[in-house]
């Protein structure tokens, strides 16, 4: 399954943006979502997804039934988001091989990030690879991404820094997504998209935007127009005289 996911972590908030398309081949093309949200009590957590569609959809499926035994480690028990991403690992690597079976977990898994914040603490983002262990995003480049990363990672680079606003991250992470919808036909809408405000626990907009779709179509459209506009201005060659 390819995708394409980011994670931005701002001073006022955080930025979640997912495709929708899986891919078995150019004959076989799905839209399964790759977003899941928790937003209860003390905590808001949003978590999205790239790698095999098996076993992430069989990890968000674990989280859900884990939630609703209330028995065991699940989300609403891990006391910070370090414990929920080391919960996230756990169930990833048993997810990668079914029924005990020898698998490769570099093909069988998938990668996450999750995000969020508890009351009372800091907000956290967090990258989780297949083999159970995680990351956090470098202070001086707060975004995470995973999937088909190498044609919206670009505009995050110049964009996001650490006193970036939240609004210019969405709108960032909006142009990224469309740079790589343009040129990637494993990717593809619509996007999901959440918005969490600092200290507010409840997410401030959660979106299933299409292209065409109010919100996506006027940033990106207008990006475009811009960018266009922009080249036309700079200054010729001595030789195009």
């Amino acid at each position: 399954m390819m995708t394409y996911c980011i994670g931005i972590k701002t001073k006022e908030g955080l930025v979640f943006a997912s495709d929708s398309r899986t891919n078995a081949g150019m004959d076989n093309v799905n839209i399964y979502s790759k977003m899941f949200s928790h937003d209860v009590g003390d905590r808001t957590i949003i978590i999205v997804t790239s790698g095999n569609l098996g076993t992430s959809q069989a990890v968000y499926k674990s989280i859900e039934k884990d939630l609703k035994n209330k028995a065991g480690p699940n989300l609403n028990t891990c006391k910070d988001f370090e414990q929920i991403a080391k919960y996230l690992g756990k169930l990833n690597i048993k997810h990668s091989s079914p029924d005990g079976i020898n698998t490769d977990i570099l093909t069988l898994g998938a990668t996450f990030i999750v995000g969020g914040q508890i009351k009372g603490q800091p907000q956290e983002i967090y990258l989780v690879y297949p083999q159970g262990n995680f990351i956090r995003p470098a202070d001086s480049k707060p975004y995470l991404v995973i999937g088909e990363v190498k044609y919206g990672k670009p505009i995050l680079d110049r964009v996001i820094t650490p006193s970036v606003k939240i609004g210019d991250a969405s709108r960032c992470a909006l142009i990224s997504m469309d740079s790589t919808l343009k040129s990637d036909l494993t990717v593809g809408p619509p996007i999901d998209f959440a918005v969490y405000k600092k200290d507010t626990n409840k997410i401030a907009s959660l979106k299933c935007l299409n292209t065409t779709d109010e919100d996506y179509a006027k940033v990106c459209n207008q990006w475009s127009d811009k960018v266009v506009k922009l080249f036309d201005t700079f200054p010729r060659f001595d030789w195009e005289i």
